[in-house]
């Protein structure tokens, strides 16, 4: 309620720019309110209001054979991105009034950290264009399990785990525990923009906020991969989506 109190309040204040004969701020003030209305959306649609799309489970290939794959919610990705763009074109628009304005007192130095911010910003899709930030994924293959995450990747063979379980660390997670020495294949990537983070020991960490599905269908579909290693030949196959529509876990 406070965000959307603020969003209200640019409308008169931007309107007071022009008043004044200062229509250039307008944009900013319009940008901010944009930016506010996005993350008051994100903390609707991963806090408050979880949709459940049953199409982001769907089948794939790994390495060539046939997976199912628990997709990332499209919807917070799409907000995600249009909130960092927002805040691009706010830094960008700045760099450019500066360097363009008369009579500014340390305009250089203005323009250099507006400039810098820019870079920073942009560098997000950047990253997305060489595919080191993407929508995420979990993938179930015939192997074991695959994840991949905003900023990073993580494979952990089946016979590799000890136990799933639901955890909540300010928000909802599934945790498929793995041996410390289990044979863990991770890579993070994505600086400066590192979203999200692998955990510090062997383990597929799932964070229920990112996506649009029901929290215990999630954990339950998991575990029942891990616990019962002959339905395995399943995944890749409508089998294993019918499992999930119908919620055969038992």
């Amino acid at each position: 309620m406070f965000i959307l109190l603020l969003v209200l309040l640019c409308v008169p204040v931007g309107y007071g720019f022009v008043s004044i004969d200062k229509p250039s701020a307008l944009k900013y003030v319009w940008l901010f309110a944009a930016i506010l209305l996005l993350i008051a959306a994100f903390g609707l649609i991963t806090r408050l209001y979880r949709p459940h799309i049953a199409s982001d489970i769907a089948t794939t290939t790994y390495q060539g054979r046939p997976a199912t794959e628990i997709r990332y919610s499209m919807v917070t990705f799409a907000i995600l991105i249009a909130l960092v763009g927002c805040a691009s074109a706010m830094a960008v628009l700045a760099t450019l009034d500066y360097a363009s304005a008369d009579g500014v007192g340390g305009k250089p130095v203005v323009v250099v950290l507006c400039g810098l911010a820019s870079l920073f910003m942009l560098s997000f899709f950047w990253l997305m264009a060489v595919g080191q930030l993407r929508r995420g994924r979990v993938v179930l293959t015939q192997q074991g399990i695959y994840q991949r995450g905003f900023t990073f990747t993580s494979f952990l063979p089946w016979e590799s785990f000890v136990t799933v379980g639901a955890a909540y660390n300010g928000r909802p997670e599934v945790l498929a525990v793995a041996y410390r020495n289990a044979p863990w294949e991770k890579r993070q990537f994505g600086r400066p923009w590192r979203i999200d983070r692998l955990p510090p020991v062997p383990m597929i960490e799932i964070d229920l906020i990112f996506f649009a599905l029901d929290a215990s269908l999630v954990y339950h579909l998991v575990r029942f991969y891990v616990e019962n290693p002959v339905a395995r030949a399943e995944l890749g196959t409508e089998a294993s989506l019918e499992r999930a529509r119908v919620g055969a876990f038992s």
